[in-house]
This record gives structure tokens, sequence and C-alpha cells, in this order.
């Protein structure tokens, strides 16, 4: 496998001209260039380069259907710019391409502005389009996911839910919150209901969590990003709330804000 350097940062971002680095090593921001000691220390010097195997020449000949969002690999990759098949490279895309569109929502983003379902289909699409065709569309394919007490499946008609979606999603970014409880109550909700309704063929995941921040971010709450560990029982959270049990949900929201606030 071809190895090259790994870039000691990842994303500048220049806040009234003062530039802080984004460190992948410790999911946070550095006001240096060089990174503290104790990232040097631990950093992995190089990265994997995708594969030429995994690359595929043309997609746009190789697979087709009627239906664009239907065009997967057996592995249940779908189809997509960067012409991969690569399932860890594309993660990393994305990730850098959200971590992109994170920085520039909380510089430009007016916090006094309403939030409706046509500004996260927005979203979708600046953090997708330069992967996949179908970024800021609703999906047109039902999926599933999982196995065992995990599997769950998205049918079509989960959509019909949106307009409802919408009214709540307004609701909560017009509100002002100075209270966890009420905050992390509502966005219990939102997220769940989101992640119910699966309203994108990729990427609802890291949108529900986009939303959750700059939600917080508009009432004074630390971003959590929602920094997930296997102890969390994130996916079991999330099916209670499809079962429209919210209080697994605001539990991890609640401590994950507790943490940033403590950390502060």
């Amino acid at each position: 496998m071809t190895k090259t350097k790994y870039l000691l940062y990842s994303l500048k971002l220049n806040t009234k001209g003062k530039y802080t680095y984004w460190y992948e090593t410790d999911n946070k921001y550095f006001n240096e260039k060089k990174p503290p000691k104790h990232i040097l220390d631990n950093i992995n010097l190089e990265v994997d380069i995708l594969e030429e195997n995994k690359v595929i020449k043309n997609p746009w000949l190789e697979w087709y259907s009627s239906d664009i969002q239907r065009i997967i690999t057996k592995n249940g990759i779908c189809i997509n710019y960067l012409k991969s098949t690569d399932d860890i490279y594309i993660t990393k895309q994305e990730d850098f391409k959200l971590l992109e569109v994170y920085s520039y929502l909380v510089e430009n983003f007016d916090i006094s502005k309403t939030i409706e379902f046509k500004t996260i289909k927005q979203w979708h699409k600046m953090v997708f389009d330069t992967i996949y065709p179908f970024a800021g569309e609703l999906r047109t394919v039902s999926m599933s996911k999982g196995t065992g007490s995990e599997a769950w499946e998205w049918r079509i008609d989960f959509l019909k839910g949106l307009p409802d979606f919408d009214k709540f999603l307004q609701e909560v970014s017009k509100k002002e919150y100075d209270d966890i409880d009420m905050i992390t109550d509502d966005l219990s909700k939102l997220i769940s209901d989101f992640l119910f309704i699966h309203p994108f063929r990729e990427g609802n995941g890291r949108l529900s969590r986009l939303i959750c921040d700059i939600i917080l971010a508009k009432n004074g709450f630390p971003m959590i990003g929602l920094k997930l560990k296997r102890s969390d029982n994130y996916i079991q959270r999330v099916h209670e709330g499809y079962n429209c049990d919210y209080e697994p949900m605001k539990e991890l929201l609640k401590a994950k804000i507790e943490e940033e606030l403590m950390n502060e």
C-alpha cells in the first residue's frame, strides 16, 4: 500500500483575523501551527492512499439505473464522485467536508434566523455536493441497516413525517433556552424524529448532529458534536427514540453538554 506524509493539521480557520488549526488527532482546534507535544508524541505520521483496485474509472458507465440512488456496490457503497468503493476513504472525505461546513456556519450563520427543513437540505448539499450526485435531495429508496436488535428499515412512507418535523424544527429554532433540561428535552425529540424519517440517502447522522450543534450554539451552549463512545449505547438510544421514548437520548445529550461545560 502506498503511504504519504500525514498533514499536521487538516483545516485552518480564520476568526477575526486570527487563525486556529484543526488537529484530527485530538479532534479540536489549537492556536499553534505546530501542535502541542502530546499530539506529536502520539501522531500517526502516515495515512493510507486509496488503492488502485478501489477506484472505479467511470462509474457512470459501469453502473446503470433509472434511479441514481439505487446504484450501489455489493457492500452497499453508493455511487460517488470520488469513484471509490473504499468506505473508510469516503467516510474521511465526508468528515472533512462536514468540518468545513461547521466552520462556515459558525462564522456566517445568522442565529436570529428560523431554521427550516429547506435550510437542512442546503446544509446537506454543502456537505455532500462534491461526493454524491444526490446531495441535497430527499431519498427515493427504502433503506435498511444493522442486524439483530439493531436492525432497522427506513421506509419511503416515513418521509410523510417531514411536514410535522419541519414545524417542530422551526418552533425549536425560535425558542430561547437557558436551561439544559429544556433544550435537551426538545433536541432529543428533534434528533430522534429526524433519524426516524431519515430524509437523505446518506449523511443523516452527520446532519442530525449538525442541527443539534447549531441550535445549541444559538442558545450559548457548547457544540458537542456527539463525540460518541461505545459505552454511550447511541444506537440503542436512537431506537428508543423511534418508539417515542426520548429520555435515553436526552440523558446522553445532557451528559455531553455538562462534560463540555466542566472542561471550559
